[in-house]
Formats: structure tokens, C-alpha cells, sequence
């Protein structure tokens, strides 16, 4: 429980990490449910990279937008691609502890 909590506040200063390059394994358009009566959908994306030797690591992001979030999501959904470049960053330390830099926000304004 603890290291859970370690790890998602070592993750606000993610900009400071090292960087990796890595690729999309999976995209995929959910539907959520937010708040007791109102859906919304996301977009999941799951990747893979390596550090050096050691590795594959995965990670994955999620993008909720707050309007539109169906039709947003299916648009996205459409510029995203497996094997597509992305770059991640990983705590030197423990590179299983890692995000996509910038988020998902990045990799649709990569893909434009």
C-alpha cells in the first residue's frame, strides 16, 4: 500500500526522469462510468520500451476528455496506432514505475 502511494506521488515529478524511446502496443476506446448516472468515454493506450539491456516495461495512459468525449475519443482513437513512436519517462530506480511524456495529449499532437 505504501509503495502504491510512493509511487503515484513520485510520479508528479515525472518530467525530472530520464527519458526512453518506446511504441503503442494497444489502443483501445472505453466507456466509463463517471459520477452515478453519466458515461464518458477514454481513450487506453498500453505500451512497451526497454532501458539499455533490461526490459520490455509497459506502462499505460489513459485521456478523458470533458466534452464531446465520444465523439473525441473515437476521432483520437483513429490517430493512434499500434507501433507507433512514443517517449517514455521511467524512474531511475525502478523503470516498472514510468508514464508517457506529456500523456496521451502528446501522442495525438505527434500524430497530427
Amino acid at each position: 500500500m505504501f509503495q502504491d502511494l510512493y509511487d503515484a506521488i513520485s510520479r508528479l515529478w515525472s518530467f525530472t526522469w530520464p527519458c526512453a524511446d518506446g511504441w503503442v502496443t494497444e489502443v483501445l476506446g472505453e466507456h466509463i462510468q463517471f459520477r452515478s448516472s453519466e458515461k464518458r468515454a477514454r481513450l487506453a493506450v498500453a505500451y512497451e520500451f526497454s532501458v539499455g539491456d533490461d526490459g520490455p516495461y509497459t506502462g499505460e495512459s489513459f485521456w478523458t476528455p470533458v466534452f464531446f468525449s465520444v465523439a473525441r475519443v473515437a476521432k483520437a482513437r483513429r490517430r493512434v496506432h499500434a507501433h507507433q513512436k512514443v517517449r517514455v519517462r521511467y524512474r531511475r530506480d525502478d523503470p516498472s514505475v514510468n508514464a508517457v511524456d506529456g500523456g496521451v495529449r502528446a501522442i495525438l499532437r505527434r500524430s497530427s
